[in-house]
């Protein structure tokens, strides 16, 4: 049986993208190891009984850290002048800041499929302690992830529009009947965690978007007007309400009582209720994610 191994590339924080699986050393370079890509970290906390046992409070996964070794050496056919020169690029490449704040580069491996998983990272030791011979240099370096989990490099959508013919059509765009688009579909998350989706709303319509799965909706209290569109992203950490059309911050637009509860698409399968209130033909509704996965 033929076993294809996993192809380990970096993209740095200039859109550069570093081979690191080409053992031949062509472009002087290649990884000598890696190691933490296998699952991610949790953290536990727990309450003592009276019985002696203890109730499990919180059970989260946590940012991780990945070991990568590079190897640098002179090019094919390179002079040492080369070689130097190429370690310039590799401490620029992995020094993980740009204009004075903080960038990260993204630590890219490639499956025996030809899919491809990413992870943000940045590199907190190893730069400055190289194993350094005259033609050649090994670095150790630890890369922090923030974001423990591995996201696909593509991503997917559906989109939501209103059709003269009653009812919901398996094929997308899924078209839901006109005058107040109300339906649901089932929205597959092939990632094994949360994914978070962003939504771009054409209106006319007042937007209510649930997951019945979870039983988690959010809704907007004013009408998308006709023709503009309203994105609102779902992530942690960068959640937002904003009308492309006008550039104007709609946050406040979110409805209370719902707790703004932006949610997400959680691993497997989940049905997605989308309610459109005083919708038109022109309205539509488009859902795009990425999967994300425990493990490289």
């Amino acid at each position: 049986m033929t076993t294809t191994p996993l192809q380990i590339g970096y993209l740095d924080p200039d859109g550069g993208y570093w081979n690191l699986s080409d053992l031949t050393m062509a472009n002087g370079y290649a990884c000598t190891g890696i190691a933490g890509i296998e699952g991610l970290p949790v953290s536990i906390q727990t309450l003592p009984l009276l019985d002696g046992t203890a109730f499990t409070d919180v059970y989260i996964p946590q940012p991780g850290t990945i070991a990568l070794g590079v190897i640098v050496g002179t090019p094919i056919g390179g002079t040492q002048n080369d070689y130097y020169k190429l370690l310039d690029r590799v401490v620029r490449a992995f020094l993980t800041r740009r204009k004075e704040a903080p960038a990260p580069g993204y630590l890219v491996i490639e499956r025996p499929d030809g899919t491809s998983r990413q992870i943000a990272v940045y590199v907190t030791s190893g730069l400055n302690t190289p194993d350094v011979g005259i033609h050649h240099t090994v670095y150790a370096l630890t890369l922090q992830t923030p974001d423990p989990y591995w996201s696909d490099q593509n991503q997917r959508s559906m989109t939501f529009a209103i059709s003269n013919a009653a009812g919901i059509l398996p094929l997308l765009p899924v078209r839901l009947a006109a005058g107040s688009v109300t339906g649901s579909v089932i929205i597959t998350n092939t990632g094994t965690a949360p994914a978070y989706p962003i939504w771009n709303i054409t209106g006319p319509g007042t937007p209510t978007m649930q997951n019945l799965t979870t039983g988690r909706k959010w809704s907007l209290n004013a009408p998308v007007p006709a023709g503009q569109v309203v994105q609102v992203q779902t992530k942690p950490g960068t959640q937002m309400a904003y009308n492309v059309t006008t550039a104007t911050n709609i946050w406040d637009s979110l409805v209370l009582s719902s707790l703004r509860d932006l949610w997400g698409l959680m691993g497997g399968d989940n049905q997605v209720s989308i309610a459109m209130a005083g919708s038109s033909l022109a309205t539509s509704v488009t859902l795009s994610w990425t999967a994300r996965w425990s493990r490289a």
